[in-house]
């Protein structure tokens, strides 16, 4: 037998037995997954593999999905492919408790009228064309029925959670309720309802929250909250009555489930212009100090973890970026929390040892901190004249903590002294976190865990654990991290030359407009320089023009210069994680090719030349 019949034997039989092990382990292992991505995203969390366990009942689930429309729309296609593959892994991973079935609701059938009857929303890009229905039905032995609408790309890192949390909501039809406290302009009802959300927009987490749970907002004035509630959210609340407080006291006292966001300066609405929201650092002192927790009463900067707000700008450290390897990795609220937080003028948490309480950080800064009064912050100072007068104390704040253990009562011959049990509260010093400008993007979603870090809070109080592990989860798109470091480190750079450009420009336009007013005084309009001018100051105002055209030339050229430079390194990178494999095995290919045509060139000849 040839050595090239023989490759070709072997060949065919490697094809055949790799397809043979394929079709047999399918079979034997349907709900196996080789997951080699670098954030594990085709692999279910253990959350999900403990809801899937306990499953007392079959659920079944339909995906709608329009396949010909989708395949328009090449986001839309390459979504609904992995979530149709994730959801086949719950299958697999049930043992035959969660069945799967797909529908292709066409264009005026009964399968469209069954998904708008289900509660689907079609999406129909620009208008034209068939409607895009992409959503997911569960239901129960007992015929209750549970929908994901429709499942937006950009709620990828939610995907695993939502999927799970309707699971877990058919096994256990029953939703919590959490009571909120806030004086942010809340209202469940149109969170609840998307054809409202454009009268009156909410905060991305509060729609997150109305979906899945019971949302009661107390008002001013309340007595107690309600007992049904399972937790409680105190959330910049206003000033509150003693009333109010032994309320909320006395709900932690039976539930022992609260959290708790208090903030020394709001300075997120006052930047939007919005009416300053109401100081409510103190607003429930007697309840922290009887578990010996404060916040202080003045703001936490941080120089080494202040947010660059714009690529123009200095870093300013009353933003500031708590990055995933300063949040607790060991508490289930902020374990899974991979992408940080960014929080505003927040205060720092202390605590004083007391029996029976522990206390637990979630959330620091780094040691490059100093602190400014409230007062002070809430004027905004720019961040170069805070680094300008930076004076480290050296220390790294908390800024979130949990409190565990058997609390006591504020107040003193109160119907119920002490919790229960063991209570959990979620306690930050912070409430501008929560505002969405400091974390979604409007294509992309959440590119922070702002919101994630107060829905893994509400559900882990509220005895959801399983789903802790499912709230954040990396997108399948990953990001180019050395041009993110690139861009991060000539910000700085960026942001100081054109700092210097526009002192400049600011002196030359100010001597400008003193060389034009002197003109304008002899009573022409403005611009006419009059006779006063002599010819040097002419030739000034004419070296001013020219010097203001150049230096804003500059400006351009800076940031002109800071994009090619990413775009350049972009390229490279690219080239190196996309083309550069491929391009070296074809390349080793045409080596060993050549290498063995030119070893078989001499035998050839031997062979010839033999008698």
């Amino acid at each position: 037998m040839s050595a090239r019949r023989y490759a070709l034997i072997l060949a065919l039989a490697l094809l055949v037995a790799f397809v043979a092990i394929n079709v047999v382990v399918s079979r034997l292992t349907p709900g196996a997954r080789l997951d080699l991505t670098a954030s594990q995203l085709y692999s279910v969390s253990k959350g999900t593999r403990e809801t899937l366990k306990g499953l007392a009942e079959p659920v079944d689930l339909t995906l709608y999905y329009s396949r010909e429309a989708g395949e328009s729309v090449p986001q839309v296609r390459s979504y609904a492919a992995r979530v149709r593959e994730l959801l086949q892994s719950y299958v697999g991973m049930s043992k035959g408790m969660v069945r799967l079935r797909e529908v292709d609701p066409l264009r005026f059938t009964e399968a469209e009228d069954r998904a708008v009857e289900m509660g689907l929303q079609p999406f129909n890009p620009g208008g034209a064309g068939d409607p895009i229905y992409f959503g997911l039905v569960g239901a129960n032995a007992v015929d209750a029925r549970i929908a994901i609408p429709f499942f937006a790309p950009q709620r990828e890192p939610f995907l695993e959670y939502e999927i799970t949390r309707l699971i877990s909501e058919l096994e256990q039809p029953r939703r919590t309720k959490v009571a909120i406290v806030s004086s942010l302009p809340l209202s469940p009802d149109i969170a609840r309802d998307p054809r409202m959300s454009q009268q009156a927009p909410q905060p991305y987490w509060l729609q997150e929250l109305a979906r899945l749970s019971d949302v009661e907002i107390l008002q001013p004035g309340f007595a107690a909250v309600p007992d049904d509630a399972a937790v409680i959210a105190v959330i910049q609340p206003w000033a509150l009555t003693d009333g109010e407080q032994r309320a909320i006291d006395q709900f932690i006292m039976a539930k022992g489930r609260a959290i708790l966001a208090l903030d020394p300066a709001s300075i997120v609405s006052q930047a939007a212009g919005a009416p300053p929201l109401p100081p409510t650092v103190a607003a429930l002192d007697p309840l922290l100090a009887s578990w010996g927790v404060a916040v202080s009463r003045d703001v936490v900067l941080d120089r080494e973890g202040a947010l660059y707000l714009g690529p123009d700008q200095p870093p300013q450290p009353l933003f500031l970026d708590i990055a995933a390897d300063r949040m607790n990795r060991a508490d289930l609220v902020s374990t899974a929390l991979t992408r940080g937080m960014s929080l505003v003028a927040a205060g720092a948490i202390t605590d004083a040892p007391v029996a029976g309480v522990t206390v637990t950080p979630l959330a620091k800064t780094t040691a490059n901190t100093m602190r400014l009064p409230a007062n002070q912050a809430q004027m905004l100072p720019p961040g170069q004249a805070l680094l300008a007068a930076w004076a480290p104390t050296g220390r790294r704040e908390t800024v979130a903590v949990r409190i565990s253990g058997a609390l006591q009562s504020a107040y003193a011959g109160a119907p119920l002294a002490k919790t229960k049990g063991n209570a959990e509260i979620i306690l930050i010093a912070d409430a501008d976190f929560l505002d969405d400008r400091l974390y979604i993007d409007s294509r992309e979603g959440p590119q922070r865990d702002n919101g994630a870090f107060l829905l893994n809070a509400l559900d882990q109080l509220s005895g959801s654990d399983a789903l802790i592990s499912l709230r954040s989860r990396a997108p399948s798109l990953r990001r180019l991290t050395e041009v993110d470091k690139m861009r991060v480190a000539a910000q700085a750079r960026v942001a100081e030359a054109q700092q210097r450009l526009r002192e400049e420009l600011a002196t030359t336009e100010q001597r400008l407009a003193a060389l034009q007013s002197k003109g304008a005084g002899s009573g022409f309009f403005q611009g006419n320089l009059g006779a006063e001018l002599s010819g040097a100051e002419r030739g000034e105002i004419e070296r001013f023009r020219a010097r203001i055209v150049e230096v804003r030339g500059q400006l351009r050229a800076v940031e002109r210069s800071f994009r090619v430079d990413l775009d350049q390194l972009q390229g490279v990178l690219m080239l190196v994680n996309v083309w550069l494999a491929p391009i070296l095995v074809i390349a080793a290919g045409v080596f060993v090719s050549w290498r063995r045509r030119r070893r078989a060139r001499p035998a050839a000849t031997t062979e010839a030349l033999a008698p």
